[in-house]
């Protein structure tokens, strides 16, 4: 399909097809699910060009706290550093390249087991034995390789490239358009990351469309769910699109009664419905009344994706008597719904590997999230 990192031409028209007006707009080509060619071109085109969304920014509370994870493939580590601000490194030794930290937990410093180096929460190199006895080499020249990092609205990102973008341009009109839910005053009370067996567009695409509800969700939340609103057009990289609810999209339709109190400040129609939105290429959430609900979604290979999930709530919510017993019908809400999701999402990748490249065609109002992202995604790899 790809040769010398070109793509097949008979396969750029086939994806060039996702820039067609709405109601013409053809999915993307089967192939861009399972074919291991175009995920390669995917990390280069749209995952080290681009600020990547890594969910919420109030995890890792204190000095030395870490998570080391992976991002298409290469090996990284968020941590706060003794200021209290979040540092992000590659998850590699400056000396011969051994990965420093698995997992999360807490760090004075950060050393590496296979020969000792040893670096500040800051990312300067601090010890190497015997290299002192060297007069050419200079422990400056050797601090961790350090990504950008920037807040917007709560939300943390992450530019993995040589030469950062504008992160404003790239987002637009996003702070405006989710400003009625104070998205940068929320706090995060639960968090998960797992593994799901499909390709990471597909589990983005199922979470910002509302095509599949009556079919995968029949009895836990379809009937919760209006029929969606025309989706915004926005002047940023991303899709958004809001629907009324009966009652709210966060609990099921047989737990409503232990719906926690609506955001303050939140007038109508935002406090009637939930906006789905999907900031390009990889995190998407779901602004409800009382709270939010945010993936973050990469690629393990073409065909599995490690997902995170997050739900936050404001701060005063946290704080009432009864939250503690409330939150475990939202939390069982987003388990519900998700082992749903992936037998459908399971089942669709099944369909999808090796398949014969057909192309579907998007219901305008149904799938627009999805259809937008189709259409931005074709725009960086044709």
């Amino acid at each position: 399909m790809i040769e010398n990192n070109v793509i097949d031409s008979k396969l750029l028209e086939r994806i060039k097809c996702c820039q067609l007006p709405v109601d013409k707009r053809k999915s993307l080509p089967f192939e861009c699910y399972w074919e291991d060619s175009i995920l390669l071109q995917e990390q280069k085109q749209l995952f080290s060009n681009q600020w990547i969304g890594l969910g919420r920014i109030d995890r890792l509370e204190t000095p030395g706290e870490f998570e080391a994870f992976e991002l298409c493939g290469q090996q990284l580590i968020l941590i706060r550093d003794q200021n209290e601000s979040l540092r992000l490194y590659a998850n590699t030794c400056r000396h011969r390249g051994a990965k420093l930290l698995d997992g999360s937990g807490q760090c004075q410093a950060i050393s590496c087991p296979f020969h000792g180096w040893t670096y500040s929460l800051s990312g300067d190199l601090k010890y190497a034995k015997k290299m002192s006895d060297n007069p050419n080499f200079d422990f400056s020249e050797h601090s961790l390789i350090e990504y950008k990092l920037k807040e917007v609205k709560g939300f943390l990102f992450a530019f993995l490239g040589d030469k950062p973008t504008n992160l404003d341009s790239q987002l637009g009109d996003f702070a405006e358009l989710h400003h009625p839910w104070s998205l940068d005053e929320l706090v995060t009370t639960k968090r998960e990351t797992f593994e799901v067996k499909c390709n990471w567009k597909a589990f983005l695409d199922v979470f910002n469309e509302y095509y599949h509800l009556n079919n995968v969700h029949p009895t836990s939340i379809d009937n919760l769910y209006n029929e969606p609103e025309v989706a915004e057009k926005t002047t940023g990289e991303y899709a958004s699109q809001f629907g009324l609810t009966s009652g709210t999209g966060a609990l099921l339709e047989d737990q409503q009664s232990d719906a926690l109190p609506k955001m303050d400040n939140l007038d109508t129609p935002w406090s009637l419905g939930a906006r789905y939105t999907w900031v390009f290429p990889n995190m998407t959430f779901a602004a409800s009344h009382e709270a939010i609900w945010v993936y973050e979604t990469t690629p393990i290979t073409a065909g599995s994706c490690q997902v995170r999930q997050s739900i936050c709530f404001p701060k005063n919510t946290t704080e009432l008597p009864d939250f503690k017993e409330k939150s475990q019908a939202y939390y069982q809400r987003l388990n519900d719904a998700l082992d749903e999701d992936i037998s459908a999402l399971v089942n669709q990748q099944k369909g999808l590997n090796k398949s014969t490249s057909i192309q579907g065609q998007f219901s305008s109002l149904m799938e627009s999230n999805v259809a937008t992202f189709a259409n931005w995604y074709a725009s960086k790899l044709a």
